[in-house]
């Protein structure tokens, strides 16, 4: 468990927030967030990291619910994995329903199933359930207009992706290829989990790869900015071990826009664009305690939409 807890306000309201872990940026961000819109509001919080393992985050959860019998408690969980094929196999939606059914409610947060959560609230109408999540297949599609916008007459694209058994990366490949059909764009994917270190890994073995050496690499795309800029550092140690200098200007493509780090970058120059996103710890907090202080509803699902940046219209194909 993160060192972050609020003091104050009612004892019988109660809130945990789950992240992925205390080691990245968005992460550690999305805590301070929490923090401190509980804070404001008078209501107790727990913070705990998963550090990345779905087990663990789900014994952190029933941890916590077990703990608080009688409180009217909530979880606010950013999901480790929850991209199985089938409901059955779901163990999120299990762990949410192990949840509702203790009284405590559950508010996914940063990415989900709607049916996760209608479910919850019909089987468990007394119990808060809901989502704020990004809108991730818009984020998706950013990306891939990002990518039009730079690479107009087509080319191949290199995306890192996050982790395969999580919604949100499985989102943004969709948004992306979306936007890209029928575009004269190839897409080629590898998986970074998330990790600057695999995904630095993974982009080297990529472009130095014996079928790909000599190959031309229009964009290089990252569904983070830790993983973008770690890219950006494998084709720089690319270009150097390969003798192919364009490499280290090929453009890369970020994504969340934290103001401290993607934002940062791309006005830096290391980064060509990323794409800003809302962080969805406060508006969650802030939804939920209106429904606890007024009885006001909980919408079910509140969508984050992101934004470019720089704006599309100010991209320009490279050597432009």
């Amino acid at each position: 468990m993160l060192d972050c807890r609020t003091g104050g306000g009612s004892l019988d309201r109660k809130l945990a927030l789950f992240v992925f872990n205390d080691r990245d940026e968005y992460h550690r961000s999305m805590a301070e967030e929490a923090v401190q819109t509980a804070a404001a509001e008078g209501l107790p919080l727990e913070v705990f990291t998963a550090d990345d393992s779905a087990a663990q985050q789900g014994r952190d959860v029933m941890r916590f619910v077990l703990s608080n019998p009688g409180s009217a408690a909530c979880v606010l969980v950013v999901p480790v994995m929850d991209a199985a094929e089938s409901a059955e196999n779901d163990a999120n939606a299990k762990l949410a329903r192990r949840v509702a059914e203790k009284g405590v409610g559950w508010i996914t947060l940063n990415h989900g199933r709607d049916a996760l959560v209608h479910g919850l609230r019909q089987q468990f109408p007394a119990v808060p359930a809901a989502m704020v999540v990004i809108d991730n297949v818009e984020l998706g599609r950013i990306q891939g207009r990002q990518v039009k916008a730079l690479l107009p007459q087509g080319g191949t694209v290199l995306c890192v992706r996050g982790n395969p058994f999580d919604s949100a990366s499985r989102q943004r490949s969709e948004g992306m290829r979306q936007e890209l059909a029928g575009s004269p764009v190839k897409i080629e994917e590898t998986d970074g989990l998330w990790r600057p270190d695999v995904a630095e890994a993974a982009a080297y073995r990529w472009v130095t790869s014996p079928t790909r050496r000599r190959a031309t690499l229009g964009v290089a795309v990252a569904q983070n900015d830790e993983m973008a800029l770690a890219v950006r550092q494998a084709l720089s140690r690319s270009a150097r071990d390969l003798l192919r200098p364009e490499l280290a200007a090929v453009p890369v493509l970020g994504g969340d826009g934290l103001p401290n780090k993607g934002r940062r970058w791309v006005d830096d120059g290391k980064l060509a664009a990323t794409v800003c996103v809302t962080l969805p710890a406060r508006p969650a907090i802030d939804l939920l305690s209106r429904h606890w202080r007024s009885g006001q509803p909980l919408p079910a699902v509140t969508s984050l939409t992101p934004v470019s940046h720089p704006t599309l219209d100010r991209l320009r194909p490279s050597g432009r």
